[in-house]
């Protein structure tokens, strides 16, 4: 009984996490660029919206999903490091939905002072 009491105690937690592969196509690797209107720096994921200009002169909102607050804190990166009206490039995986504007972040740029990051925190 004890055991079918912890079993299903982290289900729950194993439930509201996904597998990249599943959100994200590996082959579908892209870049973005844009202006930060939000940094979430939080577990088990970090987020951002950035605010794209699209080909039609149109503003698209972007989410993008990157690592957990701890991973990212390993790459010197912290709750202040992307503020909003931060203008980046962002290069990533793109969402399995096209329509859905979602990638997982493999490199963020912000060229007004040369910040860069490379790397895969997930």
């Amino acid at each position: 009984m004890l055991g079918a009491v912890i079993l299903l105690a982290g289900a729950g937690r194993a439930l509201a996490h996904h597998a990249f592969t599943a959100e994200y196509d590996g082959t579908q690797k892209s870049e973005v660029e844009g202006v930060v209107t939000e940094f979430a720096w939080r577990n088990p994921h970090s987020f951002m919206k950035i605010d794209v200009m699209g080909k039609d002169g149109t503003t698209q909102s972007w989410t993008l999903e990157w690592g957990s607050a701890s991973l990212l804190a390993n790459s010197q990166i912290t709750r202040t490091t992307l503020k909003p009206g931060d203008h980046i490039v962002v290069n990533g995986q793109l969402a399995r939905d096209p329509s859905a504007h979602r990638m997982l972040v493999t490199s963020v740029k912000r060229p007004s002072d040369g910040w860069e990051w490379k790397g895969q925190a997930r």
